[in-house]
C-alpha cells in the first residue's frame, strides 16, 4: 500500500502554444528518489490561459500531459502515457478536458522521469500563455504496488 511522505503540493509550469507547438519538461526526479521506491502522485492537472495572453478571448489551442517525448506531435489520448489533454475554443466556448487517473483511489503514481507538456496554437493568430498546474504528493510504496506500476508501464509501450 502507498504511504504519503508529504502533504499535496503544487507543481507549476508556463508555456507558450503557438503553430509550431511548444514543448517542455517537468522532471519528477527533483521530487522522488526512486531507489527508496517513492512514486509521484498526480491528483490533478489544470491548464488555462494565463492573463499575460493578448487577446484571451479569441484563444484556440489543444494541450497535453504525458510520459512520452511529445517533441515530434501528440500522441493517442488512448495511451498508457497520456496523463491529460485539452482543448480549448474561446470563440465558439468548445472545451474538452480528460485526466487519467486511477480508479479506485483518483490518483496516478508515477515513478519518477520526466512529464512532457506540448501546447499547440491552432487557427488563432495569437499565440496563448498557458500555465500549467499540477497538484499530488510524494508517496512511499510498497514493493508489490511498485512492481504493478513498472509491469503496467512497461506492458503498455
Amino acid at each position: 500500500m502507498a504511504s504519503a511522505k508529504t502533504r499535496d503540493f503544487e507543481v507549476f509550469e508556463t508555456i507558450i502554444a503557438n503553430a509550431a507547438g511548444n514543448v517542455k519538461t517537468i522532471d519528477l526526479n527533483t521530487f522522488v528518489n526512486v531507489a527508496e521506491m517513492e512514486a509521484f502522485g498526480i491528483e490533478s492537472i489544470s491548464v488555462g490561459i494565463d492573463p499575460s495572453t493578448a487577446a484571451p478571448e479569441a484563444s484556440l489551442f489543444i494541450s497535453q500531459v504525458a510520459l512520452e517525448d511529445l517533441s515530434g506531435g501528440f500522441i493517442s489520448h488512448a495511451s498508457y502515457d497520456s496523463i491529460y489533454l485539452t482543448f480549448q475554443d474561446m470563440l465558439t466556448s468548445a472545451f474538452e478536458e480528460s485526466l487519467s487517473l486511477g480508479d479506485v483511489k483518483e490518483i496516478r503514481y508515477v515513478p519518477g522521469g520526466q512529464l512532457q507538456v506540448r501546447a499547440d496554437r491552432l487557427t488563432s493568430n495569437a499565440d496563448v500563455n498557458l500555465y500549467v498546474r499540477i497538484t499530488g504528493k510524494i508517496a512511499k510504496l510498497s514493493a508489490s504496488d511498485y512492481m504493478s506500476l513498472a509491469l503496467t508501464n512497461s506492458l503498455s509501450n
